[in-house]
């Protein structure tokens, strides 16, 4: 190449002056980051204060939620009688953190024993299942409450209608076209969709339950790492949950927390989202993937600091295990696809009969980030089937194409973005051919390229550090509420400023005007080495604070970069 070209497809925000400028005066802040707020669906000076300044009472009234009232009549009547309560929830974080929550808000309220429980992935696959409830009633228990799964169990919910064994519902994944039968089912896809806790995770939905128990918003920590972990938009309620979970975390310090971000080589006062989502959910999810998530429901649950280290120890181990299996198969899967891949190819299908089922959703999604197209990777099975995890991608709708192909499916569920099936291994071949033409049908045979959000075209000038620090004001970041993305055009690549470290990554200081900005490109090394760089280029970036030394200046980490005048030029 002769000049820097976009690895990926610009696509800028519209920028309405006059409504910036308004919701800036009404809530004392810049118009650039009153944009930013707009983009967000912040239009009042009200909605934006809220959303720049998340307290208690922006939790909506629990009982807002269908079936809650019933719910806790029943749970009332459980600890009159004196019952057991089984809590079942799921082996990922989400579901983990939903039954610490619900397990400690029951104690709380009186109840005297409390169970948890969840299913085994590999031998009994996702939710609960009717011989998991024929247990229960044996074993003396007289209410069961799902957590972060139930919604579409009618096979338990009947078998536990038969037994005489009451059933509280309780989930956030999409309903289906009738409800199980139950005590209550709460589930806030039931309600309005523009509701503040419409897209709550299973552990905002035991947050809420036991909420309405107690009285009181408890376990805000908790709730927090399944919100963030669950990948559900960080808006509304959920954000409100996250924000002051963050700062909840930092006060207490739960102990288990504490253990997991030591094994994680942090402390509790640096947590963020990010570092959930990349340090603490990645390990609590790792006792899940390739055992059972009892181990991580207990580190939550656990008074005793040497139990807590311990368990903080197992689930460390077990994460570093799963790297090196998910890195194994990723790396054999990208062999393969170097070998035999060719640009024409519209999606990727990947079938071997040794690769761990835990983490090829994880090895999925890298593979999609990768090669920009959708992927499938299949394991086998113990029961002599494929067993796959499937990632989409921009422009492209996974539930569509495996409708497409669902005569040739023993099972499948999901939505666009992500999904599971099951596939007898004589079909193997013949999927992959139908799945390619159907996403040959949507894809079209254009080059494809991933799309950049751009949140506004700044000047370098406009980046001083105190416009940088009241971004601070949008975290917590994540899923709905990304960190800002900006795109200054025409900036100069200052000479001889450019440096590789560590022979991944690369800094240089860019110029514009008489303002001077420090840049740093991770992992964009061999664009240095392949690549003519330009004298003047555009740059799309997320600015931060950088501090070495005790000195702060603000720094720009780029996400792509072209020529100026390019073509691609938004």
């Amino acid at each position: 190449m002769t000049a820097a070209t976009a690895e990926f497809e610009w696509e800028v925000a519209p920028f309405d002056m006059a409504r910036a400028d308004a919701l800036a005066q009404g809530c004392n802040i810049s118009p650039l980051l009153a944009h930013l707020l707009i983009l967000r669906g912040i239009t009042t000076p009200e909605g934006g204060h809220a959303f720049l300044h998340p307290t208690l009472s922006q939790l909506s009234n629990p009982y807002e939620l269908d079936d809650m009232k019933p719910a806790v009549n029943r749970i009332m009547a459980a600890k009159e009688r004196g019952e057991a309560v089984l809590i079942f929830g799921d082996y990922d974080v989400d579901g983990v953190t939903a039954a610490a929550i619900l397990a400690r808000g029951l104690q709380r309220f009186g109840i005297k024993r409390v169970t948890c429980d969840m299913p085994d992935r590999f031998a009994d696959g996702y939710g609960l299942m009717p011989d998991r409830v024929k247990q229960a009633k044996a074993e003396g228990y007289g209410l069961l409450i799902t957590v972060d799964n139930g919604i579409n169990a009618h096979d338990a919910a009947d078998k536990a209608h038969a037994l005489g064994l009451d059933l509280i519902v309780t989930d956030h994944h999409a309903l289906d076209t009738t409800l199980p039968k139950a005590a209550a089912v709460i589930n806030p896809k039931r309600g309005p969709a523009d509701h503040v806790a419409a897209t709550m995770s299973g552990a905002g939905v035991a947050f809420k339950l036991a909420y309405a128990l107690n009285g009181s918003p408890n376990d805000l920590d908790i709730a927090a790492l399944g919100t963030v972990a669950d990948i559900v938009p960080l808006l509304g309620e959920n954000r409100v949950i996250v924000a002051l979970g963050l700062k909840h975390i930092k006060k207490h310090k739960r102990l288990g927390i504490a253990k997991l971000a030591h094994a994680a080589h942090f402390v509790l006062d640096e947590i963020s989202a990010h570092k959930i989502s990349y340090q603490l959910g990645p390990r609590l999810n790792a006792a899940g993937r390739l055992d059972t998530g009892h181990a991580a429901l207990e580190l939550l649950l656990t008074d005793n600091e040497h139990q807590a280290a311990a368990l903080a120890a197992t689930l460390n181990a077990a994460n570093e295990e799963r790297r090196a299996i998910e890195r194994e198969i990723h790396d054999q899967a990208v062999e393969s696809l170097d070998a035999f891949m060719t640009e024409a190819q519209r999606s990727i299908v990947l079938a071997r009969e040794e690769w761990h089922q835990g983490v090829i959703g994880i090895v999925a999604s890298r593979l999609q980030n990768k090669y920009h197209r959708p992927v499938i990777v299949f394991s086998m099975g113990d029961d002599g089937f494929w067993h796959g995890s499937a990632r989409g991608g921009r422009g492209f709708n996974m539930m569509t194409a495996l409708q497409a192909c669902s005569d040739l499916l023993i099972k499948y569920g999901g939505h666009a973005a992500a999904a599971g099936m099951t596939l007898a291994p004589e079909h193997l071949d013949t999927f992959r051919e139908r799945f390619e033409s159907e996403a040959l049908r949507q894809l079209g045979t254009g080059k494809l390229r991933p799309l950049l959000q751009v949140d506004a075209v700044v000047s370098l000038g406009q980046l001083n550090s105190a416009f940088v620090r009241s971004l601070d004001l949008l975290e917590p970041y994540g899923q709905g509420n990304p960190a800002p993305v900006f795109c200054a055009v025409g900036v100069e690549i200052v000479p001889h400023s450019m440096r590789v470290l560590k022979d991944q990554h690369l800094k240089f200081t860019v110029r514009q005007g008489d303002a001077q900005v420090n840049v740093i490109a991770f992992r964009m090394a061999e664009r240095f080495y392949t690549e003519s760089l330009p004298e003047k280029a555009d740059i799309v970036f997320t600015p931060q604070i950088n501090t070495y030394n005790n000195v702060s200046t603000v720094q720009l980490v780029v996400k792509d970069i072209h020529a100026a005048n390019d073509t691609a030029v938004p």
